[in-house]
């Protein structure tokens, strides 16, 4: 299977793997959620919202809660002399008052004609008033009291309790407070996993009953309106509005609050309401909630923001969004942008990790995720919540994945290169040893003919070689392969052969340097060619003859004038052309009387000494000038001394010296 195959399916499978909802991706997502809320934290932006605080301040004036129904009667008919539109308890009075002075009377067979009646005093201030009372879903079939919805509800489409959460029972307040308020609604609330209060239901099946949440039903009796429109289809809830209000939630009916700052004069001590001690023109119009803070009411919850707030707040919360229109919305939309995000970004993964440098495709990891966050905050900025945690999780896995498939990769490859490596430089180093024993061995000669070899490689692309082929001629060459390595190094073996075989014929000078020629022509790999020197040496009468073929210019040292005199090259290099003819070779000849000749490679003149300069041709003539008195072999030693100075040299050294 090819990799872009394999990755093809890595990448579809990580996206189906997407869209199943763990626990441990809910978990992640939650993380995202709560971090946008603390870093994006808005001041409310409407002033609509009251809250009625049952707090310690209260409790101490009051008296130990709960309190006698009077009280409340007493808080409504305040509220309503300050023009308030709705009045929302966040507190059940589902028992008869323990409290109530008729029941106290009765028990003990007393008297109790004249008596406060606390509950009918809480009845008639509910009655006429804007009053919402709640209800709370319960898992069993608990049923305390009656109650039927107040506001009218149309269904268009699919039945909505299909798709609602479902509570078999509820406990709600008295048949009597519930028939004679305006509006009930639930308060149920459904944790996260993590106890963190992220979404609340707006409508719930209760018993069989659709039933809106307490801010719902606020905000239709702020309005003035009395029914509400649900739509829905088979994925589920798509609409909630009444004449003038759409409400967002989800297709089970959640809404995900937008947890704002809640203004500090939006509390107002209940105490404070109770005894009329309060500016009434601040809550005109105003929807009130009523409920606690106190501690010992155990009424907290914890929410996203990290704080722990009443559970009134939520309420408050919602309602700000509601009115402000100013919802957070995690709908299928959101969903099907976080999957265009992780399909575009696992792409981007895959040319990321593929075809870039390791430490580039890093980089460019980085940089994706911070583009990634900026798109999620981009949608979170227009109140749509794009998750983007989980997204840069699936997209480190494949990240991750991909690089560590590169590294076995490219692993494998480089062992298989370093085995590559290991057998040619072993086959270098039988070559260097071969290319050795090309190299004369007669050592007899030297007071007349001395080389010598560095070789920058296993294998050198220089070559020198001199052979006696009498007891007066000396047969020589040094030569310079064009390019390195192994190829190189057998296009001068293969002229090695014919200059040792042609000289040990005595073939004249012009007709050995055709014959290496045509062979070099013959066996040169993609235009490699030699410049080389080929020459002759005779003792006796101290006469040299030689050929240049596009080599070094040769070195010519007077001893007795210490001076210095070149030789350029009359010919082209080896194996650029066929040479029909030998007499079209003319040679040079030249007396060795009081004089050294010296031929040599590039890699001399332009190889390192200390510092990293060249040595030069001026740099040859000083060497041999300070060693004027000496003969050639220790100049040339002293020479490839000075040159052979590090581990890697920049070329081949090869010199040769005549006397």
């Amino acid at each position: 299977m090819s990799k872009k195959i394999l990755s093809g399916i890595v990448i579809c499978f990580l996206i189906i793997f997407y869209n199943f909802e763990t626990n441990l991706k809910k978990r992640i997502g939650f993380l995202n959620y709560d971090l946008y809320q603390n870093i994006f934290e808005e001041d409310f932006s409407t002033n609509k919202v009251a809250i009625v605080d049952i707090d310690e301040k209260s409790i101490e004036k009051i008296g130990q809660f709960p309190w006698r129904r009077d009280v409340y009667s007493t808080i409504l008919e305040n509220l309503n002399s300050a023009e308030v539109s709705a009045i929302a308890f966040d507190i059940f009075f589902s028992e008869e008052d323990t409290q109530n002075p008729v029941k106290i009377f009765k028990e003990f067979n007393l008297n109790s004609e004249n008596i406060l009646n606390s509950d009918e005093l809480f009845l008639s201030s509910i009655k006429n008033s804007n009053v919402i009372l709640p209800i709370v879903g319960a898992t069993k079939e608990v049923k305390k009291n009656n109650f039927s919805p107040k506001a009218n509800i149309i269904t268009k489409g699919e039945d909505p309790l299909n798709y609602l959460y479902n509570y078999q029972g509820y406990i709600s307040s008295l048949d009597k407070f519930n028939n004679a308020a305006k509006g009930l609604g639930s308060i149920s609330i459904i944790d996260s996993e993590d106890g963190i209060l992220r979404y609340v239901p707006l409508i719930l099946n209760i018993d069989n009953e659709i039933i809106p949440s307490l801010s719902l039903e606020a905000v239709r009796l702020y309005n003035k309106e009395k029914s509400y429109l649900i739509q829905t289809d088979q994925s589920g809830i798509q609409l909630i509005k009444t004449r003038s209000t759409n409400f967002l939630t989800n297709e089970n009916g959640l809404n995900f609050v937008k947890f704002k700052k809640i203004p500090t004069n939006t509390y107002l001590s209940a105490s404070d309401i109770y005894e009329n001690n309060f500016d009434q023109s601040n809550l005109k119009d105003k929807i009130v909630l009523i409920g606690s803070s106190a501690e010992g009411v155990f009424d907290l919850v914890k929410i996203p923001t990290g704080k722990i707030v009443p559970g009134v707040q939520v309420h408050a919360n919602i309602i700000e969004n509601i009115l402000s229109n100013d919802f957070l919305k995690i709908n299928y939309v959101t969903k099907i942008a976080e999957n265009i995000i992780l399909l575009i970004s696992l792409i981007v993964i895959l040319v990321i990790a593929n075809y870039f440098k390791p430490i580039y495709s890093i980089l460019n990891y980085i940089l994706l995720i911070i583009i990634l966050f900026s798109i999620s905050i981009l949608f979170y900025k227009e109140n749509y919540f794009v998750e983007v945690y989980n997204v840069i999780l699936f997209n480190s896995l494949l990240f991750i994945y991909l690089l560590y498939s590169r590294f076995v990769e490219e692993n494998k490859s480089s062992i298989e290169n370093e085995k590559k490596q290991l057998v040619l430089k072993k086959e270098r180093e039988i070559a260097g040893e071969v290319q050795k024993k090309l190299f004369p061995i007669e050592k007899n000669i030297e007071n007349f003919v001395y080389a010598k070899n560095v070789p920058a490689r296993d294998v050198s692309g220089d070559y020198y070689d001199y052979i006696k082929v009498s007891d007066e001629e000396i047969y020589f060459t040094l030569a310079d392969v064009s390019g390195k390595g192994i190829k190189a190094g057998m296009l001068m073996a293969n002229a090695s052969s014919v200059f040792k075989s042609f000289s040990k014929l005595k073939f004249p000078i012009n007709q050995l340097a055709q014959n290496i020629n045509n062979q070099v022509k013959e066996s040169s790999y993609k235009g490699m060619f030699i410049t080389a020197v080929i020459g002759k040496l005779n003792i006796s009468s101290k006469e040299v003859e030689f050929v240049n073929f596009g080599h070094e210019s040769i070195m010519c040292f007077d001893k007795i004038k210490k001076s210095f005199s070149y030789i350029k090259a009359e010919r082209p290099p080896l194996g650029l052309l066929n040479i029909k003819d030998s007499q079209t070779i003319q040679t040079t000849n030249l007396n060795l009387k009081d004089k050294n000749i010296f031929i040599y490679t590039d890699g001399v003149t332009e190889g390192y000494i200390e510092g990293d300069n060249e040595f030069t041709v001026k740099g040859v003539e000083d060497e041999v000038l300070k060693n004027s008195s000496s003969d050639i072999k220790e100049i040339i030693d002293q020479i490839t001394d000075k040159l052979n100075n590090r581990e890697k040299l920049r070329d081949d050294i090869t010199m040769m010296g005549l006397q």
